[in-house]
């Protein structure tokens, strides 16, 4: 994922054949050369029946070949300019793409699209169906404020065709349903910004992570538990932003069952970077500037930090807030999420 508004999503197919023997080399540049260094590179097209398309970002395509807003004469262009290639294709301009995953369970990617507050009435599509108005402290704040999570199946991987949906659109659970909660978010789930994700290869869960600054007036950034189904779980949806109307494809509603908060961090931290033992019984999360909102005419006085984590949780001297690893067990010691 590209992680700007308007950006785009991309795919690498390596030229070489994964072999197993490489995941334990003895010298990982040269592993990472034999995959890396060459292939076929790839922008998504989110086409408005559902279906979609990987558009070939190399001198051989017609589109780049013609494009008048750039000069392609060689792969390494289309490497360094990669946006304008995928300018020059019609790839879809997404809300801030940011991490994907791969459900375990079936091959499905999933992909944040973190928000976008240049997304406008005019500018929504299937794929980024959302601009509305949503309020923090008072202060309005426009386009696709609280992000969503957009997932693909390929159907014909040699002809680079994938279908899609929205997993879930992140929103706050008094929202408008019709227009903005449209994955019928509850007070127990509810979030904004959705940013990190990685499955679970224990559980299959979907663990999501936000970098919030539009509903931290309410609540600080989170983790949640995702029990993921699949593309096509849901049914079409007509969202209206301003006098338009677009049709995307939802995925199904969300309960407490299937998405839930696992962890609140503490305020003005992202929380981001997630891992676990093989065996799915500890988790290691990251807690990451903690208390960064503090005025630099504060600094120096900690009865105004924004934070003093994790000081305050009974780790560490002094009260400034610092970065930190946290790890998570069960009581019972067994795997997280059972």
């Amino acid at each position: 994922g590209c992680d700007a508004r308007g950006e785009y999503i991309y795919k690498f197919v390596s030229s070489e054949k994964w072999d197993p023997a490489d995941a334990n080399p003895r010298n990982r540049l040269a592993a990472g050369d034999k995959y890396l260094d060459s292939g076929t590179l790839y922008a998504a097209r989110f086409n408005a029946d559902g279906n979609g398309e990987w558009l070939e970002l190399s001198p051989k395509n017609p589109a780049i070949a013609a494009y008048k807003g750039f000069d392609f004469k060689t792969a390494a262009d289309i490497c360094v300019f990669t946006r304008l290639a995928a300018d020059a294709v019609g790839a879809t301009k997404m809300d801030r793409p940011e991490w994907a995953g791969v459900n375990p369970k079936n091959g499905e990617v999933y992909i944040t699209l973190t928000n976008n507050s240049a997304r406008t009435a005019a500018t929504v599509d299937a794929a980024n169906p959302r601009a509305y108005t949503d309020l923090k402290a008072g202060k309005e704040q426009k386009g696709n404020v609280h992000g969503h999570i957009v997932r693909l199946a390929e159907t014909a991987p040699a002809e680079a065709k994938f279908r899609w949906d929205i997993y879930l659109f992140a929103s706050e659970a008094d929202a408008d349903k019709a227009t903005v909660n449209l994955s019928n978010l509850s007070a127990e789930n509810d979030l904004s910004s959705p940013d990190g994700l990685v499955f679970s290869p224990a559980t299959g869960i979907c663990w999501i992570q936000t970098d919030d600054g539009a509903y931290t007036d309410k609540t600080n950034c989170m983790l949640l538990a995702a029990m993921p189904g699949r593309v096509g779980d849901g049914a079409p949806v007509k969202i209206k932003a301003g006098d338009k109307e677009v049709t995307t494809y939802a995925g199904k509603p969300q309960t407490p069952a299937t998405l839930r908060r696992f962890l609140v961090g503490p305020r003005g931290a992202e929380i981001t970077g997630i891992t676990e033992t093989p065996d799915g019984r500890a988790i290691f999360v990251n807690i990451q500037h903690a208390g960064e909102n503090t005025k630099m005419a504060d600094v120096n006085d900690p009865s105004k930090y924004e934070s003093r984590w994790p000081a305050n949780a009974g780790y560490g001297a002094g009260q400034r807030p610092r970065s930190a690893t946290i790890v998570i067990t069960k009581n019972d010691g067994g795997v997280i999420g059972t």
